[in-house]
């Protein structure tokens, strides 16, 4: 995932009207340091290829507040030499640490950290302001966090994970759905764990480490052992595994780093369908309403497919005849992550975890950037989708999940913290930065 982090949280806020404040998602940035490999143990690629170490440029003297970039030495991890705060239209608002968090270092490993977020609000019953919660992947469990007031945030426990010795818990994801967070860890047999979000008005703020049983449930059918990322389409009450293993002598047919897909709607999920053969890393699954008129209404999955190099479209309407739509790759794919649609469901912003990898490492290919790289898609044809424009950052780090508000992109980065892209003309394939904040070093 994240390489060369603060091990913190920080809330965030922006001088641009609604920069940060529009959903919960994007009040709070968790970031983690590296690992072995950056993603997925069990993907056919490795991650840790190339990869060199790091240096220490040290800290600048006197009371001003100002942390040296990691200065690369080998090939592989890209970074940037500058002082903190590197910011630019945005304002800290309040932080939590990895202690604060009731995050400990696992057994064996040694490792103490975040690696993932998602966003909740409180229905509003009888509440002026509803609450916001942030709902925080660690090393050692999901943390829940409410943010309503973002310059006080208040650490309401842990769900602690299944097993303090395996690296597996490196890797979590969460996402919500009808009042109730579900999330999934690359720890073997912890199932697909989910927790009643609506127990949360009722927690006051805690010493950290404490552990939350209450309201959890967790999934095991049908030799489910473990996945990578969940999507869900809330729409439809479906859930979307990529990443996905299974263990199950009676579906031999299923292939290590597939989808699964739950039907979350009765009391426990139900396995409905799967989609095999292929190294599946991440997803949005929407009823797309875009300029391809043979789909509106239809309920459609973008797959980002890793390894694989390719991104997916399949219409997963009908969950007995799945229908691919097309899958298609791209220059300078290395390891194809994340993306998002924009509102209106015309385009894609995608991000490759390795092309700047691999950028820094073969700066003669003309396909591979050595900054951190946004590609445009344009889906106007989802038979026929293609990349119509790139964006690369002034910044030389390796660009990870990112998240589409109104005309604004919000992207997470190895080590330049939170980027904020906005629209030019996307017709175009043109955007440009109007806000960051390197979060990786902040203090307080």
């Amino acid at each position: 995932m994240n390489s060369h982090m603060n091990r913190n949280t920080v809330f965030l806020d922006g001088k641009l009207q609604n920069l940060l404040k529009a959903t919960a998602l994007t009040t709070m940035i968790a970031l983690m340091p590296f690992a072995s490999q950056a993603d997925n143990p069990d993907s056919k690629h490795n991650h840790a290829t190339g990869l060199g170490h790091a240096s220490k440029l040290g800290h600048a003297t006197g009371s001003e507040l100002e942390v040296k970039r990691l200065n690369q030495t080998g090939k592989g991890m890209p970074s940037i030499k500058g002082p903190f705060p590197d910011t630019f239209n945005m304002t800290l608002l309040g932080q939590l640490t990895n202690a604060e968090l009731g995050v400990t270092r696992l057994t064996n490993t040694g490792a103490a950290f975040l690696s993932d977020i998602w966003g909740w609000t409180a229905p509003a019953i009888g509440e002026e302001n509803p609450h916001e919660y942030a709902i925080v992947g660690t090393s050692s469990g999901v943390a829940f966090v409410r943010i309503t007031d973002p310059s006080n945030p208040e650490f309401l426990g842990i769900v602690p994970t299944t097993d303090t010795s395996t690296i597996r818990n490196f890797w979590w994801d969460i996402k919500t759905y009808n009042n109730r967070a579900y999330w999934i860890t690359e720890v073997n047999n912890a199932g697909v764990a989910s927790f009643d979000l609506t127990l949360l008005k009722d927690m006051g703020q805690v010493t950290a480490g404490t552990a939350i049983s209450q309201g959890v449930k967790r999934y095991h059918g049908n030799g489910y052992l473990r996945a990578h990322n969940i999507s869900i389409n809330e729409a439809t009450g479906f859930a979307y595994l990529t990443g996905a293993s299974k263990n199950d002598p009676a579906d031999p047919a299923f292939t290590d780093n597939g989808v699964i897909i739950l039907d979350l709607k009765g009391e426990e999920p139900v396995e409905v369908a799967q989609i095999n053969d292929i190294d599946s890393h991440d997803a949005q699954v929407v009823i797309y309403h875009g300029p391809d008129l043979n789909y509106v209404g239809k309920e459609i999955a973008i797959i980002f497919n890793g390894s694989d190099l390719e991104v997916g479209i399949y219409d997963v309407t009908d969950k007995t005849d799945i229908v691919e739509l097309s899958v298609t790759n791209y220059a300078g794919a290395s390891y194809a992550h994340q993306g998002w649609l924009t509102e209106d469901h015309g385009y894609m912003l995608m991000g490759d975890e390795e092309d700047e990898l691999f950028g820094i490492s073969d700066p003669k290919n003309p396909d591979l950037p050595d900054t951190a790289r946004t590609y445009i898609w344009d889906l106007t044809d989802l038979k026929n989708p293609f990349v119509n424009g790139t964006f690369d950052s002034d910044a030389a780090a390796i660009d990870h999940n990112l998240f589409v508000k109104g005309n604004r992109i919000y992207q997470a980065n190895y080590t330049s913290g939170i980027r904020v892209l906005e629209f030019v003309d996307i017709s175009k394939g043109k955007l440009k930065e109007v806000a960051h904040m390197d979060t990786c070093r902040t203090i307080i």
